[in-house]
């Protein structure tokens, strides 16, 4: 029985915890993976600004943040859900980071246009557009319409005893300066790349 239960203290109970949050970090992988695909699609309607990818993410990130202590109905949903979207766009203000990988700044120089008074890479009748590939970047113009953003978000970790082994281990096997930030808060990274086709001029900054 002492034998059992000094198995169950060391070793069943770390690791059934362990299960745990990991479990809670796959269901929050997923939901960061359709974020950032809904922001890449937000993007690609929306000239690729930052602002509205920004906007998209949070909304898709806006179920984990509804909490209640009374129940949701009719009444009272629409402020519920407007404060979840409130606390998804404050906690990624925080604790996120958003960068765009393609087209980056050499295709950016490689295609970019006058238009209107705006340097844009051009959407338009890309099927009739030669497909050579330029000199700073080696991609054609249809490449550099696709549009490629990849999120870091900083994510707490809530299940306890766990949350601070994992992250001691993490902070000195994982030495990048963005993911430390996150471990110093107390939270771990999680990494998306959300892809979709332009469906608009690019704005170049």
């Amino acid at each position: 029985m002492v034998e059992f239960h000094i198995v169950a203290l060391l070793a069943m109970l770390p690791l059934s915890l362990g299960i745990l949050q990991s479990a809670f970090l796959v269901t929050e992988n997923h939901h960061i993976d359709h974020a950032a695909f809904m922001a890449a699609r937000a993007g690609a309607t929306a000239n690729g600004k930052p602002e509205s990818m920004r906007g998209e993410f949070a909304k898709a990130m806006t179920p984990l943040f509804v909490s209640s202590d009374t129940p949701v109905d009719r009444s009272n949903v629409a402020r519920k859900v407007l404060e979840a979207y409130g606390r998804a766009t404050f906690d990624f203000a925080a604790y996120g980071t958003m960068r765009i990988l393609s087209p980056d700044t050499d295709a950016q120089d490689d295609f970019a246009e006058q238009r209107q008074g705006r340097r844009v890479i051009p959407n338009d009748s890309l099927e009739y557009r030669g497909a050579g590939r330029g000199p700073r970047s080696g991609k054609s113009l249809q490449e550099a319409n696709v549009l490629q953003v990849e999120f870091t978000y900083c994510r707490p970790l809530i299940v306890p005893f766990v949350r601070q082994m994992l992250i001691g281990l993490l902070r000195r096997i994982d030495l990048a300066a963005a993911h430390q930030r996150c471990y110093l808060a107390g939270r771990v990274p999680v990494v998306s790349v959300g892809t979709a086709p332009m469906q608009s001029d690019f704005l170049v900054p």
